[in-house]
């Protein structure tokens, strides 16, 4: 029952509903395709920083959030993402794009459209990968531009830019007045790294720690370095704008490399003889969320000199975004938001708990916050399943 919640997540006392902002705020979400950062892992060394901009940027809330997925399985970080739902309590194999009926559920789509936004789908593929044709509809997008929206846009690799795909961005907010929620899934990153054809101004080389090199290694930190420069791009294009936006940017997934990667920068030792800690460093991406000097002047977020490491995980990063943004938050956001507080970040591996420690599901060691995992399962259940129950959090 709703009582039963609240003796369950006693002592984890929901946030107040964000200040409203006088002119609501665009909201720009960015799903990087295979965004991470190896400039700090093991003991790797590139020859140049991929990461420049990324970590010179003011004004916005930085930190790893931790993905169910890695290496593939992009519409499982979509899904926590947009539903606030965890893979955690779904189990390995499974992809919700595919199995799901996702019709009715609450959603940040169905959420901005509750506020009289615009929302709009982008990713430069086919539309039917991931079943993203029939699922963006379930969900309540107005509008999905897949690849037929970008068939003279340029590409690196073969595959279209990030750049492209942010003046498309771009091109939706001047096209229109109202308030809009814009979803961007890129491609630019994708892999396998090993086409090729990058100019010397774009290659980056990314020494081992015994000297020698690999040439996908090299291909993905040239594409990310490349990427962190069509991030600076839009960032500069939205500043610029006199009305407010809120931009959310992060990653999906590691690279599909990640394994040997993990070994060869850790002295040959595999993650899953080092325990969990050590595992789910394959399964961290970074993210930020920024305003522009429009939405900061009016109630978004403050400006935080330097990188704030926050962690938390990809089903909270929705709820996230929308305190950051001085929104009105639901009562299933305010859940989550709760929920973060006890269970900072939680996927498919685990959870972590407030004192930094990672657990495996079931670990009874844990057992100060097994109630509240229990709750969330229960909620995330009727939010997907069983809509008209009274746990069904509106």
């Amino acid at each position: 029952t709703p009582e039963r919640l609240e003796q369950i997540m006693a002592g984890v006392e929901p946030p107040e509903p964000a200040a409203v902002s006088v002119e609501r705020p665009n909201i720009v979400a960015i799903m990087n395709e295979s965004w991470a950062d190896f400039e700090d892992y093991g003991n790797l060394t590139l020859s140049a920083s991929v990461t420049n901009y990324i970590r010179s940027l003011d004004n916005a809330v930085y930190g790893h959030a931790y993905t169910s997925v890695f290496g593939a399985g992009t519409s499982a970080s979509e899904f926590e993402f947009l539903t606030g739902s965890s893979m955690g309590h779904l189990g390995g194999g499974v992809y919700p794009y595919v199995l799901y009926d996702l019709d009715g559920t609450e959603s940040l789509v169905s959420y901005f459209s509750s506020l009289g936004y615009a929302t709009h789908a982008v990713h430069p593929a086919e539309s039917t990968n991931w079943r993203r044709d029939r699922v963006y509809e379930q969900l309540g997008f107005d509008e999905f531009a897949d690849q037929r929206a970008f068939a003279n846009a340029d590409t690196l690799r073969g595959l279209t830019t990030d750049r492209a795909t942010y003046d498309y961005v771009l091109d939706l907010l001047e096209a229109d007045e109202g308030p809009q929620f814009v979803f961007d899934v890129t491609l630019q990153n994708h892999g396998g790294y090993d086409v090729g054809g990058l100019s010397d101004e774009l290659a980056v080389s990314v020494p081992l720690g015994d000297g020698s090199r690999s040439s996908e290694l090299d291909e993905y930190a040239s594409v990310i370095r490349q990427a962190d420069r069509d991030l600076a791009y839009l960032v500069d294009r939205l500043n610029a704008l006199d009305r407010p936006v809120v931009l959310c940017f992060f990653g999906d997934h590691q690279p599909g490399f990640s394994d040997w990667l993990f070994e060869a920068t850790h002295d040959g030792a595999a993650a899953d003889d080092l325990g969990l800690e050590a595992v789910q460093e394959r399964y961290t991406v970074p993210y930020l969320i920024w305003a522009n000097d429009a939405a900061r002047a009016q109630g978004a977020h403050g400006s935080r000199q330097g990188v704030a490491h926050e962690r938390t995980s990809l089903n909270y990063l929705g709820s996230r975004l929308v305190e950051a943004a001085g929104l009105p938050t639901t009562s299933y956001q305010r859940f989550l938001l709760a929920m973060r507080e006890a269970v900072p970040a939680i996927n498919l591996n685990g959870f972590l708990t407030a004192d930094g420690i990672w657990h495996g599901f079931g670990n009874e060691e844990a057992a100060g916050v097994l109630d509240a995992l229990q709750a969330y399962a229960t909620v995330q259940y009727d939010n997907l399943f069983n809509k008209d129950s009274a746990w069904a959090v509106k």
